[in-house]
């Protein structure tokens, strides 16, 4: 039988609510999650061995919140503890800043083509080092998702209207 890790997580930002929604939802026992109890504006959890920090990245990513983690590990007495920022909050300087304001603005697949372009010029002229264009990268890479989602809910009602026409 595996040994259990105690994890508290405080999330930080102004999504904090929705991602305390999602653990009420995921009830009592959810893998990689156990014992879940939300209290005190933070998430108290079980997780086998080790805090399941790739899990609680995609939350904070999916919520755009920053978190941090108080966990103990199995048969120690230290706690020990972790802060995850999200790509959304990342503090970028320089040009660096400068893009990720651009593709956080973006409000079309051409204008983020546009970042992504700039991003390329600027990594070709060292003006970025490769951590800020990774992240950038990824940062482009949400938004698109994003922008692609809206764009599907735009389109969904209009094809409800013509899915309800009757056929002649």
């Amino acid at each position: 039988m595996a040994d259990y890790c105690s994890n508290k997580i405080d999330f930080i930002g102004d999504n904090r609510q929705a991602a305390f929604d999602h653990f009420s939802q995921m009830g009592y026992d959810s893998p990689p999650f156990h014992d879940i109890l939300i209290s005190d504006e933070a998430v108290y959890f079980e997780s086998r061995w080790i805090p399941p920090l790739r899990d609680l990245n995609r939350i904070a990513e999916q919520f755009d919140v920053d978190y941090k983690l108080t966990y103990q590990l199995p048969n120690e007495r230290k706690k020990e503890k972790y802060s995850y920022t999200c790509l959304h909050n990342e503090k970028f300087g320089g040009p660096a800043a400068t893009l990720a304001a651009e593709i956080k603005r973006a409000d079309s697949l051409e204008a983020l083509e546009k970042s992504e372009h700039e991003l390329h010029e600027l990594g070709d002229k060292a003006q970025l080092n490769n951590h800020e264009r990774s992240l950038l990268a990824h940062l482009i890479g949400k938004r698109s998702e994003h922008l692609l989602g809206v764009q599907q809910e735009q389109q969904l009602p209009d094809q409800d209207i013509h899915e309800r026409r009757p056929k002649r």
